[in-house]
Order: structure tokens, then sequence, then C-alpha cells
């Protein structure tokens, strides 16, 4: 196939202020091995403009390239929207500014959409690095078909960089929820998943760093509020599948912004979340074993953290 007649891949990358991150991440756009691809990079009002890593990077033009630039900085989810409304292609990809792909990515998503019309989202593995770029682990999917249900008690997509969508169910769904502070990919993985089947790609196909500066998975005030957002907008969908899934989908919420607050030490504000969650749906272990450190303190937690690396399991 000609790369005339393939599908245009639009990729959205939102960036503020990380222009070595961004280098990096245009880059391996650059190096896909599928080539019908247009690159609209949001520049969410960064003190550094993004125009000019671009121009360094497509000296020559030869790549399809538009920089949208944010006269006010509005934040992840108005950058991405920013970044749908201009795309163009069939297939529209995301990729955050301090990830990078792996060369054969897109194409093997767009095989996927281009032999399943069922599938509106299709995403893939991750290698997950540390600062010095060493592996850490592999994360691949396990989740597949119909995942309403499933997503919103777990995020088991993961991050936007993962994920390619059809343009024609973005426009039918709508653009990511730009009230959400954190949490906006899965917000916007609930609703795209009640009108398409979604696939997993078992293969590690991007680039995750766990220690990049600024990751708002790690803002605690952000997940507080998109916890109550959350909950706000889902809980009707919840309650259709029964009054215990609706007990179930709260404790969930719960329980996601609980372990944030362990993983960084505030055990009090932790505790009452992980109560509520483990008091609304008890048949889930790992309420209770987050919820312990919180009524043992720093000390308990140190030692069930070393207990489970001694047993090789993970938290």
């Amino acid at each position: 196939m000609s790369a005339v007649s393939r599908p245009l891949v639009s990729v959205v990358v939102p960036t503020y202020d990380r222009p070595a991150y961004l280098r990096s991440a245009v880059q391996s756009v650059f190096d896909q091995t599928y080539d019908a691809v247009e690159l609209l990079v949001v520049d969410d009002c960064s003190p550094r403009p993004a125009a000019p890593v671009l121009d360094e990077l497509n000296p020559d033009g030869r790549h399809r390239v538009r920089v949208i630039r944010h006269e006010r900085n509005r934040g992840g989810s108005a950058a991405r929207a920013t970044g749908i409304r201009a795309a163009e292609g069939e297939y529209v990809a995301f990729l955050d500014d301090d990830d990078e792909w792996l060369p054969t990515k897109l194409e093997k998503q767009v095989a996927v959409l281009d032999a399943h019309p069922e599938v509106g989202l299709v995403y893939t593995g991750t290698q997950v690095i540390d600062s010095d770029g060493e592996k850490l682990e592999s994360v691949t999917p396990v989740a597949h078909g119909s995942l309403t249900k499933t997503l919103l008690c777990r995020n088991v997509i993961g991050t936007f960089s993962k994920v390619m969508v059809r343009r024609a169910l973005v426009e039918e769904v709508g653009t990511p929820d730009e009230r959400f502070p954190s949490w906006q990919d899965l917000e916007w993985y609930v609703r795209l998943s009640r009108h398409c089947s979604v696939a997993g790609i078992r293969e590690p196909l991007i680039r995750y760093q766990t220690d990049s500066p600024g990751r708002i998975t790690d803002d605690v005030d952000d997940a507080l509020v998109s916890r109550r957002l959350f909950v706000e907008k889902f809980d009707p969908l919840a309650r259709e599948y029964g009054r215990l899934f609706g007990r179930k989908f709260r404790a969930w919420a719960a329980y996601r912004v609980g372990r944030l607050l362990v993983m960084h030490g505030e055990f009090d504000r932790a505790r009452p979340l992980l109560v509520s969650a483990v008091k609304q749906y008890p048949f889930e272990p790992r309420f209770v074993k987050f919820l312990l450190p919180t009524l043992g303190g720093r000390r308990a937690y140190r030692f069930i953290k070393a207990a489970k690396r001694r047993a090789g399991t993970d938290t």
C-alpha cells in the first residue's frame, strides 16, 4: 500500500516548557515506520515557545508539522482538545511530551483499526524506564472488548500516549472533559468505551519515564477534585449495573486517591478515604492492604513494602 493511500494519523502532542523532553518525543514521531502522519504540537503558553524546537528538528520541512500556541496556559485537557479540533486525520494518536514511542507503534495500531471496524480505540503496552533510560519493567494490555464496567473502577488502558482512536468516534463522543485537573484519560475512556470495542496490542510500544518532573498523577489535590467530578459524572451510569456495583465504583474512586496519599506519606488524609473504600466494597483485598499502613503509621508502611519486596509482589 502506498503512503498516499494510507489513512492519515493526526498525532497530538501537548507541551508546556519542557524543550528537552519535547525533542525526544517529537523525534520518536519522526522515526515511525508509518509515514502518513501529521504532527500537531499544542504549546500551552510555554515561557520558552515550542516552535523553535520543531524548526530545529524539521529544518527542511519534510515532516508535516503544525505548532498551535495557546495565548494563556489552559492545561493538558484543553491542549489535547485544541489538537483534536485541528486534526485532519482519520485516526488520532496522543503523545505526552515526556514519553516516547517505539518505531512501529503507529503502524501496528493502524493495522488493528483497519482490520476491525468495531474497534474504536487501540492501546499498547509500555516500557517503564527511569531517568537514565534504564528499563524497569514492561506492562502489557490485559483488557479487551467492552470495557465500560472495568474502566468505571480501574484505568486498565493507562496514559494517553498509548492510545489511538477513530476521529469519527471522537466527533460523536466529544473531547476530554477540561474540568478534570487529573484523571482526564480515564474520564474520556469511559465515554469512548460506551460506543466502541477496545483492543490492546500485547507489545510495549511506548517508553514511559516514571520520575519525569511534573507528572500530573503525582498531584494529590488534583486527584481529590477529579475524584469528586468523576463520581458526580458517572455515578448514575455505575448504578445502572446494580446497587453493589455502584458501591464498588465509589469504593475504587476513593481507593485511588487514598493509595496516592499513602504513597506520599499522608496517612491521616488517606485513612478516611480508604476506610470508606473498605466499608463500601469489602471484597477487594488491596483496599485493606493500603488501609493498614494508615493505622500503623510510616513504620508499618515501610514494613509492608519490605515484606512485599521479599515476597516478589507489588503493592
